[in-house]
């Protein structure tokens, strides 16, 4: 009985991926920080989609941003900061027009990313006179955002080119000890808007072109 149960989940395990469809895609950004950074940065991003059914799936992003420097004043110092970002990402794509292998496709990615995320500092000059002692602490930026995103997708040939638009809203909300008297930042990744442009390959069944 044992191996008949075996048996039937390895085929219901085959048949499903058998029907699955996947792609791969990759390509450049560009995203503007916002919160205390207020800059923006070019960078690469990967994302692997993985789908069931014609308008609906699911991927695993990657997203690199490159450093940003800015500098800052305080209590008669200046500091030269450096901003570097990375972003894991779990997304759905819902097409409202087109499906997973059509010519055309307008959809939505929607989800959330782990943003990891640094400021640096250094002193850039020499302190002002009366400061015996400096104390730079680099700034930790990991946090949680919700991506509410649209997307355009064009077959040229066997690959697709790709163009996405939207928004990182920061998740959570600061909050207040009452004992103390302040405000405890719970999630300091800042928010952003981002912008796409890449090519995917897709992998699995039916690939090759035609409109569902």
């Amino acid at each position: 009985m044992k191996k008949i149960y075996l048996t039937l989940a390895f085929l219901s395990a085959f048949c499903f991926f058998a029907n699955a469809q996947f792609n791969i895609g990759a390509g450049a950004t560009y995203t503007n920080y916002a919160g205390e950074i207020k800059q923006g940065a070019p960078g690469v991003h990967l994302r692997g989609n993985f789908y069931i059914r014609e308008k609906y799936g699911l991927g695993l992003g990657f997203s690199y941003s490159m450093p940003m420097k800015a500098t800052e004043t305080e209590e008669g110092l200046t500091l030269e900061r450096t901003s570097q970002f990375m972003g894991f990402s779990l997304l759905t794509s819902l097409h409202l027009i087109g499906g997973y292998e059509s010519d055309f496709s307008l959809y939505f990615p929607l989800g959330a990313t782990y943003q990891v995320g640094k400021n640096k500092y250094k002193l850039s000059g020499s302190p002002s006179s009366g400061i015996t002692s400096i104390d730079v602490e680099d700034g930790n930026l990991n946090g949680f955002v919700v991506n509410l995103n649209i997307g355009l997708q064009y077959r040229i040939g066997n690959p697709f080119v790709f163009a996405e638009a939207g928004v990182a809203l920061k998740a959570g909300a600061n909050g207040y000890n009452t004992r103390d008297g302040y405000t405890a930042n719970n999630n300091p990744t800042p928010g952003s808007t981002i912008l796409q442009l890449g090519i995917r390959i897709p992998f699995g069944s039916g690939v090759g072109g035609g409109v569902y």
